[in-house]
C-alpha cells in the first residue's frame, strides 16, 4: 500500500525562486561551455543508445515530478529529492534495455547525472543534496529494475516519510536516505 501523498505548498518567495531557476532548453544550451558540449557529443557518439535512454528517462521523470509535485519539485525540498532519486532509477532502467551489464548501466547513470550537476546553477549544499539523492536512486535501482513506474513512484513516496532535512555537508556522510534542505 503506498504511503499517503503529502502536498507541499509553495509560498510567494519559493515561487519566485522556481521562476528564476527555470531556464529554457535554448538557455541551457547557450550556457554550456565548449568542454561540456564536447563531452555530450563524445558521449552521444560512444553511447547513442544510452543517450537516447537518458533523454527518454529525463522526460518521464519531469512529467512524473510535475504531476506528483506541481510547481514544487524545482526547490530543494522533498519533492526535489524524490525527483532526483526516480530520475536515476529511470535512467538506469531505460539503459538496461540496451545492456545487461548493470555495472556499466549504473556507471553511465552516475556519469551523466554527475555531469548534469556540474553544469547546473546550484549552490554547494543544493548540489551535494542532488548528488546524494542521485546516489540513493542508483542504490535502489537493482531492486527496482523490473518495476513499473507506478511501483517506483510508490517506493520513493515511502522513502519520503523518512527523508532527512540537512544543513551541513558533514551530515550527508552519515545518512543513507533521501535528503532535503528546505520544507
Amino acid at each position: 500500500m503506498p504511503a499517503k501523498r503529502v502536498e507541499y505548498g509553495v509560498n510567494h518567495h519559493q515561487l519566485k525562486k522556481i521562476q528564476n531557476l527555470k531556464m529554457t532548453k535554448w538557455e541551457v544550451i547557450k550556457n554550456l561551455n565548449y568542454k561540456q558540449i564536447s563531452a555530450l557529443l563524445v558521449w552521444f557518439l560512444k553511447h547513442p543508445f544510452f543517450m537516447f535512454a537518458t533523454f527518454k528517462a529525463t522526460i518521464h521523470t519531469l512529467r512524473i515530478a510535475e504531476k506528483e509535485f506541481p510547481k514544487t519539485h524545482g526547490l530543494h525540498n522533498k519533492a526535489n529529492a524524490f525527483r532526483h532519486a526516480i530520475w536515476n532509477v529511470l535512467i538506469a532502467q531505460e539503459c538496461a534495455k540496451f545492456s545487461s551489464d548493470l555495472d556499466k548501466v549504473l556507471a553511465w547513470t552516475k556519469q551523466i547525472t554527475d555531469w548534469h550537476e556540474e553544469f547546473s546553477p546550484n549552490e554547494k549544499m543544493a548540489k551535494l543534496m542532488d548528488l546524494h539523492n542521485n546516489k540513493i536512486g542508483r542504490k535502489h535501482f537493482v531492486n527496482l529494475k523490473d518495476s513499473s513506474k507506478t511501483e517506483i513512484i510508490n517506493v520513493f513516496y515511502l522513502k519520503l516519510e523518512s527523508a532527512v532535512k540537512i544543513n551541513s555537508e558533514s551530515a550527508l556522510e552519515e545518512i543513507d536516505n533521501l535528503v532535503f534542505l528546505e520544507d
